[in-house]
């Protein structure tokens, strides 16, 4: 629904349906913790909420429409509400990705099962964050909005990775690198060059099936040999030697693009 609507109204709606289906696939097992961090990624992704609608607010009193394509004119670029418009959208998108300072909610949702996290780092909610920039990218090509994306974009890139390096549970060094890889997606939004669009939808489809892979693998392990350590996951080929060779081969194809 959200990637093929094209009014804003619609677009939110279907916005708000992730953050709801998150916070009940979060709290799936009713635990206090889970239950936190439920809330934790409702309250946030709320408040993303909230910046989209005064967005779209201002988009609509800007151009008198709620069509994406009527919106996205490149000859408003130099009013301030425009960008004030486009900026807010881009905030709400930041919050739905996990890019830093808003990834708690994210690193929170660990504590759900495997194939709950595999759906939410992968495909659907946070990738709804880097595919709405994707597409308000044509409506800011040029301006400070652009340059600040492609910054912030760069810095989650590098906090991201450098975080996931000195983690030693399985499913924070996938969330860490989640959030890398989708700051590495945004600063291609933000450079904003036709070259730079097609690395973006490369990497999302790139991402989207990798991680899925890599956070099912470390579920398999994890329920073989009761730790998601990776330090307890020494010698794992002589235990799981499919398995070993899938993990290794999901990495790998992380790293290529």
């Amino acid at each position: 629904g959200l990637v093929l609507c094209d009014d804003l109204t619609f677009i939110y709606f279907f916005f708000e349906v992730t953050t709801l289906c998150s916070f009940l696939l979060i709290g799936h097992d009713r635990t206090t913790i889970a239950t936190r961090n439920a809330l934790r990624a409702l309250w946030m992704n709320s408040a993303g909420g909230a910046a989209f609608v005064l967005g779209v607010i201002a988009a609509y009193h800007e151009t008198g429409s709620l069509g994406l394509q009527k919106i996205l004119t490149p000859w408003l670029a130099g009013s301030g509400v425009y960008l004030l418009a486009l900026a807010l959208l881009c905030l709400a998108a930041f919050v739905k990705a996990a890019q830093f300072p808003f990834q708690s909610w994210l690193l929170g949702a660990m504590v759900a099962p495997t194939p709950v996290s595999a759906l939410l780092h992968s495909s659907t909610m946070v990738k709804v964050g880097v595919y709405m920039a994707l597409r308000l990218a044509p409506g800011f090509t040029g301006t400070l909005l652009s340059q600040s994306v492609a910054v912030f974009g760069a810095f989650s890139f590098l906090a991201g990775a450098a975080l996931a390096v000195g983690q030693s549970n399985g499913k924070k060094v996938l969330a860490y690198s989640t959030i890398s890889n989708l700051g590495l997606i945004f600063a291609c939004a933000g450079i904003n060059t036709a070259e730079s669009m097609i690395a973006a939808m490369l990497l999302l489809v790139f991402h989207a099936v990798i991680k899925a892979l890599l956070f099912l693998s470390v579920g398999a392990i994890e329920q073989h040999i009761a730790s998601r350590d990776i330090e307890d996951m020494r010698g794992l080929y002589a235990v799981m030697p499919v398995t070993a060779l899938i993990t290794v081969a999901g990495v790998v194809m992380m790293i290529m693009p």
